[in-house]
């Protein structure tokens, strides 16, 4: 495993630190002395920038980007996120093929890119007590990287492990798990002692940061508000609802963030600027080091993008954009009929499918002018925002048993989207499906759906085919660039209809609990690590 996941350190450690050139000039970047890099706090803190950077850094060959291409990943194998015509990247993400292909250099990317993270982790984590500066800018530092480590960590179980089932019998496979900067073969833990790793290491962060008083100077830095938001994403995966509830809680009363739906204004920028005061943890953009285009999140999502998305415009699932009431502030974030929609915002020239998303806006280009650039292609990308906190109470209070609060804490963000929703009066199975409705409306396109099926054990449905005697799809079928298909079977889904229908139907549905919910294990691991034992083929 050495020539695998081990990384050369300083290469992400001192990338983000302008002020130190001359450091670069004269270390070599294949041998750093470890007492350099971690003689004062001042130095260290390069090497949490180094991991920051290391979230969105971009790899060899499009679309390898870190975690951005892990967000797109996850809802590129949902539902609600939907292909609309053949294009080079995520069709097969999409058809369920790609993350089953141990060689492919795509998903290996990802598993990569998580094991870079926890390598700088750990090297931050073994050298950082020794640093000269104060005790609470060494706990700022530690909490930092634990925080990486567990994240990470959890990142990868929850891709190439089973799913963690409350009821027990966690004995299943789970990863490596990389607690020091030893690069030796070693042998997959269970998933209960995986967990037990990620909590033990977030845990930790949260007391470090907590007693820590330094302000973050910007949204990408960690502070005990972030770990708490992903501590509580961990417990809702593990089931722990009431404890996922209570946590989600802390970061609604206590991180300072609000809700703001200023992030819905039809403007640059709509959901894809920091500043909005529901982001809690985010990529900030960094346009002089991401200058080229197919190696960002907007490059694959905006539909206003000059990228990928001028041939393939991204849409919402039409059987869940129905059920989104008329006066939510969230409808207008996609358009079902594109013909003659006024201030429809799409690249000159770019196609416009039924149903596409007006979600991410990073630029207004002018429809009318052949001159357009895509000068804009990157923009600040959200990782933790106020509203799935309220969502995590709302299901953890309703799966916990306590419905009142689950009411009161979905009633916060549903009314804050649509001023005529009332409180609930659903309980039971109909409550949380209430829930989980607005959950796939808030987060469509951030990167939750297959990890929110894969954690409640339901199926892949794509929706139903449409009966004989309605439209089959297809550009025959007036599935075209800025057309209206007739005759739509008001029962079927827009899965697999546009233009020349690139996904085809062997994904339509995928049974819960079916081997392919487990990514493989990219080859090259079991190669240098053979203690590491292959996921079912």
């Amino acid at each position: 495993m050495k020539k695998y996941i081990l990384i050369i350190p300083a290469l992400f450690l001192l990338i983000l630190s302008g002020c130190q050139k001359d450091f670069l000039e004269t270390e070599s970047t294949s041998n750093v002395d470890l007492s350099a890099m971690f003689k004062d706090t001042k130095s260290a803190m390069m090497a949490i920038n180094g991991i920051h950077r290391i979230m969105y850094d971009k790899g060899n060959f499009a679309p390898k980007m870190g975690y951005q291409y892990y967000k797109l990943y996850m809802d590129f194998l949902g539902e609600d996120l939907v292909y609309t015509k053949s294009n080079a990247q995520f069709g097969n993400e999409t058809n369920w093929t790609r993350h089953r292909e141990p060689a492919n250099q795509y998903p290996r990317h990802i598993y990569e890119f998580l094991y870079k993270i926890i390598a700088n982790a750990n090297m931050v984590i073994e050298n950082i007590d020794d640093a000269e500066g104060t005790q609470e800018e060494r706990d700022y530092i530690k909490g930092q990287a634990l925080f990486y480590r567990g994240f990470a960590h959890f990142s990868a179980v929850q891709l190439y492990g089973e799913r963690y089932d409350r009821a027990g019998n966690n004995n299943q496979d789970g990863i490596v798990l990389r607690l020091s900067s030893s690069t030796e073969p070693q042998a997959r833990s269970s998933v209960e002692e995986c967990y037990k790793s990620i909590n033990d290491d977030i845990d930790d962060a949260i007391g470090l940061l907590a007693n820590v008083h330094i302000v973050r100077t910007t949204k990408m830095h960690i502070n005990v508000h972030v770990a708490r938001a992903i501590k509580a994403r961990i417990l809702l995966t593990q089931g722990k609802w009431l404890e996922a509830a209570d946590m989600a809680k802390q970061v609604v009363d206590f991180s300072g963030a609000q809700m703001d739906n200023s992030c819905y204004d039809y403007k640059q920028g709509r959901m894809a600027d920091a500043s909005n005061k529901e982001w809690i943890w985010a990529k900030i953009a960094q346009p002089a080091l991401e200058t080229a285009t197919l190696f960002n999140f907007y490059s694959y999502i905006s539909n206003t993008n000059i990228s990928y998305n001028r041939n393939t415009p991204r849409a919402i699932y039409n059987l869940l954009y129905e059920k989104i009431s008329p006066t939510d502030i969230r409808k207008q974030l996609w358009v079902e009929n594109v013909v003659g929609y006024p201030g429809l915002v799409f690249p000159p020239g770019g196609n416009r499918y039924k149903w596409m998303s007006q979600k991410f806006i990073v630029d207004f280009p002018d429809n009318s002018s052949s001159n357009y650039n895509g000068s804009i292609i990157t923009a600040d990308m959200s990782l933790v925002r106020l509203p799935e906190m309220y969502l995590v109470m709302a299901e953890g209070y309703a799966r916990g048993g306590d419905e009142v609060k689950a009411r009161e804490a979905l009633y916060v963000v549903a009314h804050d989207r649509d001023p005529m929703y009332t409180l609930s009066t659903n309980s039971g199975d109909d409550l949380k499906d209430e829930i989980m409705f607005q959950r796939r409306v808030e987060l469509w396109g951030e990167g939750f759906r297959f990890t929110d099926l894969k954690r409640l054990n339901l199926p892949l449905d794509r929706g139903p085919k449409p009966r004989l005697g309605y439209n089959q799809g297809g550009a025959i079928n007036g599935w075209k660039s800025n057309s209206n298909p007739s005759n739509l079977d008001p029962l079927a889904s827009n899965f697999n209809m546009y233009e020349d229908q690139p996904i085809g139907e062997n994904s339509r549905f995928i049974p819960a609990g079916d081997k392919r919910w487990q990514w493989v294990i990219p080859e090259l691991e079991l190669q240098y690590n053979p203690l590491c034992t292959q996921n079912p083929m």
